[in-house]
């Protein structure tokens, strides 16, 4: 599956949660890096993106690169589906 064969509405919406998830982790972790709240936003980052390559497998690092990319932030250590790249 290509992300160009999906909606690019959907695709944009995916990308703008995943930025909204990731700007909420990296203020929280700045405030206070091992706090409940921080674990609750890395948790939360984290199912988002397990939801990605649930939805569209292979193409799903494309979506996490594409937010990496506009927000100039890194995705924190977390779980992440057997065969997906760490970033």
């Amino acid at each position: 599956m290509h992300l160009a064969l999906q909606n690019a509405e959907t695709i944009n919406r995916l990308v703008e949660q995943g930025e909204f998830l990731l700007k909420g982790f990296h203020d929280v972790h700045q405030k206070d890096p091992k706090g409940v709240e921080t674990e609750f936003a890395r948790g939360e980052l984290v199912g988002w993106r397990s939801t990605l390559h649930t939805l569209y497998r292979d193409c799903a690092e494309d979506i996490v690169n594409r937010v990496i990319t506009r927000t100039r932030l890194t995705i924190p250590d977390g779980e992440v589906p057997i065969g997906a790249t760490h970033t």
